[in-house]
């Protein structure tokens, strides 16, 4: 279930509307377009959905300035750091407002201070933006800094920290 929509039996269509509106998705590698500022990069999903280039980029903006990156809006990737193209992912994952933001590796590509910095904003987030986040990672100290772990070894659930697991 998610959202009261019962996923196994969505049909294709619906899950893809589901992805679009109310999962963002911040990967390890970035994903960021080479050729577009940092702003372009943000208002994308925006234009894809039909809104206006305008329009996506004032709420780009916004979402640019929730992560910290107001005065970088006009750079592209190659003229930012590791953690700033981080953010500017979770800026491009956060700019439809979805329920939940999954995290794949999101400090996995980035020094151990921008990493830090990194958890610290998905934990803002989490709190100020009340966004589902779910961290991906085989990092114990950044594993160690979520509310709950799950661990998956194997294919097979070995530990919650939020109920007990059985064998």
């Amino acid at each position: 279930m998610f959202e009261e929509c019962d996923l196994s039996h969505a049909s294709t269509n619906r899950l893809a509307d589901i992805r679009n509106h109310k999962i963002g998705f911040v990967f390890q590698a970035f994903h960021l377009l080479p050729r577009l500022s940092a702003i372009d990069n943000v208002a994308l999903p925006l234009m894809y959905r039909g809104i206006s280039r305008a329009a996506a980029r004032i709420e780009a903006e916004a979402r640019l300035e929730e992560v910290g990156l107001a005065h970088r809006f006009g750079h592209r990737p190659e003229e930012l750091s590791g953690g700033q193209r981080q953010r500017v992912a979770i800026a491009r994952a956060l700019i439809g407002r979805p329920s939940m933001l999954l995290a794949d590796e999101p400090t996995g590509n980035l020094d151990s201070q921008a990493a830090q910095d990194i958890m610290d904003l998905l934990a803002h987030l989490n709190e100020s933006v009340k966004t589902t986040v779910v961290v991906i990672t085989h990092d114990p100290l950044i594993s160690a800094r979520c509310h709950r772990r799950i661990v998956i070894q194997d294919g097979r659930l070995t530990q919650d920290s939020g109920h007990s697991v059985t064998s």
